[in-house]
């Protein structure tokens, strides 16, 4: 900005005007501030890529403190950022839910004997927890036992999806 406005202005009145020393403008003016590069990149860079790239900075640290190399978490951030490097993240994996103690065992109502019924009089289903996109899900599609279709389809976030069918 000084330089741009020199010749309509002196370059004392603009260092004036911004409380900046004249020294201090000629010396940024002749040094220009270069781009320094930190010496541990190619380091972070190395484990990130061995590891598959898959390590974020925690686990990057700790490998390198096994080399003998101290970084703090921080700078490793900072070099990841500027890479466009990332950690991968987990999913989320199946957690089998424990059966309520007090509900009661389906009775076999059925007796096992699926054929010779009307249409729609009997319905047969069983919820499944499927996963859906980053997140579980339950799904529910009954049958009828006579025509051996899906009568329509339940699909919930939470457990309500199999009280549906109470009677």
């Amino acid at each position: 900005m000084i330089r741009s406005d020199a010749g309509r202005c002196p370059v004392s009145a603009q260092c004036g005007i911004l409380g900046v020393a004249k020294s201090t403008c000629y010396w940024v003016l002749e040094h220009p501030e270069a781009e320094r590069a930190d010496p541990y990149e190619k380091d972070v860079e190395r484990v990130w890529r061995d590891s598959g790239k898959v390590y974020g900075a925690r686990k990057i640290r700790h490998a390198l403190e096994h080399e003998g190399v101290t970084l703090s978490r921080r700078r490793i951030n900072r070099i990841m950022k500027g890479n466009g490097m990332a950690g991968s993240y987990s999913k989320a994996a199946y957690r089998p839910r424990p059966a309520r103690p007090n509900d009661d065992p389906a009775p076999n109502i059925l007796a096992r004997e699926f054929n010779g019924y009307a249409p729609r009089t009997h319905l047969a289903s069983d919820p499944a927890y499927v996963r859906v996109g980053s997140s579980w899900a339950y799904v529910c599609l009954p049958g009828d036992l006579a025509s051996r279709q899906i009568v329509f389809r339940q699909v919930g976030v939470s457990c309500l999806v199999m009280y549906f069918f109470r009677v």
